[in-house]
């Protein structure tokens, strides 16, 4: 066999490496997650324009609300003065009835407004709790998403310590000098196989056919001289 079939070994690990890397970052479920991300989003963009309509009606019912409590609380001192022995003429009386009659309109009037603002929020209040509730699953879908690439990113590093482990052990095997030569034509030939089996004629690397002359130079060579292809760069091992 070979000496620099140990070339081969390392271009297999350092490809096995570039799969994972690629894998760690084309995960399905970052798709799936980007989705649900932006439907949240997009929930949460329906819900704050919910949140200012219903704010609006909201105050204008408590508004009016408060107003009918102090309303209440005139009519009930005015009656209370009305029928407590205070009036001591009959003009007086039927001027504070009339305050109360007032008082009563403006009462009633407030209070049908109230059960107009109370039908107008029943809808936004629906939708309010439709999309709470539709927010609630897509955060659990979020988080479940979040765990399964937790998951799938956790045996992609185990897969990938145990295949840079394998890869210094071959190093050390290769010895130092061929460790420089792999690693330079690796940086010369950067996202190209760096090294490549000669198979009949032709290159491993970028499988194309060799001249015939530069298969018998190459082939007269000693086996453990490394040589390139002509054609890609690529270190042959014979």
């Amino acid at each position: 066999m070979s000496g620099l079939e140990v070339l081969v070994e390392l271009q297999e690990l350092d490809t096995r490496l570039s799969q994972l890397d690629h894998k760690s970052k084309t995960l399905p479920e970052f798709d799936r997650l980007a989705e649900l991300e932006a439907g949240d989003k997009e929930l949460q963009s329906s819900f704050a324009e919910i949140e200012v309509g219903l704010s609006v009606l909201r105050n204008n019912q408590n508004e009016r609300e408060i107003e009918i409590q102090q309303l209440e609380d005139k009519i009930a001192k005015a009656t209370s003065s009305l029928y407590g022995g205070d009036m001591t003429s009959p003009k007086e009386a039927a001027l504070l009835q009339s305050e109360i009659d007032s008082i009563a309109g403006r009462q009633s009037l407030l209070e049908d407004q109230v059960i107009d603002l109370m039908e107008q929020i029943e809808p936004y209040a629906t939708e309010e709790e439709r999309i709470e509730t539709a927010r609630r699953v897509c955060q659990n879908a979020i988080k479940e998403s979040q765990e399964r690439i937790s998951a799938a990113l956790s045996e992609i590093a185990v897969e990938r310590s145990s295949v840079e482990q394998e890869k210094q052990d071959v190093e050390q095997r290769a010895g130092n000098e061929l460790v420089v030569v792999y690693e330079n034509n690796r940086k010369r030939m950067g996202d190209h196989t760096a090294v490549g089996r000669l198979v009949g004629t032709s290159c491993g690397a970028c499988f194309l056919e060799i001249a015939a002359v530069e298969i018998d130079r190459i082939r007269r060579l000693p086996s453990d001289q490394p040589s390139e292809c002509p054609e890609c760069g690529a270190l042959l091992v014979r």
